[in-house]
């Protein structure tokens, strides 16, 4: 199995390679995969020539893609995302996947990032010892990952909605900005970013009303079985916004605020009090950090994932699933 994947090509693809990235994705899950995208080669297409997905996979002299791994880069984002990795079984076993990530991390580097988000699944503690050789684990995503997204059929399936972490990786220097620290995750986030990669100068939320209105904008991902409340500034009708979020049947519900947003504090306790609690923290997402919360559907969720790093399972006692 090692001989074989050495023959193997790693590149960077582009829009011409999208067919090719669908199928492998369709041959490991058939139907199941979460992002619908990479079941859409003319969507991926246009994705990959944008610039806002890059692609890095593993070619057999046929040009047929054995491995993937992508990076996405939002247009407002001080770092990357990493994610969507995928190995075919027949590559299985020869460390295809990390030579497809050293790629892709050194493409991002390249492309001026300090630093990747990525979201390794807690159904593989490998995959998790691995993460934090290098990065950091900020936050944990519960009920993230759909039941059926390994393929799988049967009594072997998995029954409960999966969990993933996120992990900070940096690439070099990375800068120390100035953003509102939310009190009631103070101690938490000070403690998480002890490493010198994740250092912040902490401010003071001000004591002053919220303005009228709440700009947000929603994203879904039906297949993903998951909204997305993303908050740029809060207003006095949060928790109307909250309200209609949580009217939407699905499973896992989040909502990112901007920790440049000096109303943080209550917004956080606005979207306490509607049942969200701590997801993560994620530096550079966005124009700044943003604050993860998550409300999740604990009758199809995995409330107790199996988390094997000593973070990981701090950030597990403060996601209570709710």
């Amino acid at each position: 199995m090692a001989d074989a994947t050495r023959e193997l090509e790693i590149r960077r693809l582009d829009a011409g390679h999208a067919a090719a990235i669908v199928a492998c994705f369709t041959r490991v899950y058939g139907d199941s995969y979460a992002n619908g995208l990479f079941y859409d080669a003319s969507a991926l297409a246009t994705e990959i020539g944008s610039g806002r997905l890059s692609s890095v996979g593993a070619l057999t002299p046929e040009g047929r893609i054995l491995g993937h791994m992508a990076m996405v880069c939002h247009p407002d984002a001080q770092v990357a995302e990493l994610g969507n990795t995928v190995v075919d079984p027949t590559a299985r076993g020869g460390g295809l996947a990390w030579r497809i990530g050293r790629a892709l991390s050194d493409w991002c580097a390249e492309r001026g990032f300090p630093a990747y988000l990525h979201y390794p699944t807690t159904a593989h503690h490998i995959m998790q010892r691995q993460s934090v050789k290098e990065g950091f684990e900020t936050g944990l995503m519960l009920g993230y990952v759909p039941a059926e997204t390994d393929g799988q059929t049967g009594p072997n399936r998995q029954r409960l909605r999966g969990a993933c972490t996120i992990v900070f990786n940096p690439l070099g220097d990375c800068p120390t900005p100035s953003v509102y620290l939310p009190a009631r995750y103070a101690d938490l986030l000070r403690n998480l970013a002890r490493p010198p990669c994740l250092n912040r100068t902490w401010l003071t939320a001000p004591s002053r009303p919220l303005p009228s209105t709440t700009a947000s904008v929603l994203t879904s991902q039906p297949r993903r079985g998951l909204a997305r409340l993303e908050i740029r500034s809060a207003g006095a009708d949060l928790d109307t916004t909250l309200a209609d979020l949580r009217a939407r049947p699905l499973p896992c519900l989040q909502v990112d605020l901007s920790l440049a947003d000096p109303g943080i504090d209550a917004a956080v306790e606005i979207a306490h009090s509607a049942g969200f609690g701590f997801c993560g923290w994620l530096p550079g997402y966005r124009a700044s950090d943003v604050l993860r919360l998550q409300r999740v559907d604990p009758e199809v969720t995995d409330l107790l994932p199996a988390v094997v790093n000593p973070t990981a399972r701090e950030l597990l006692r403060w996601c209570g699933g709710r």
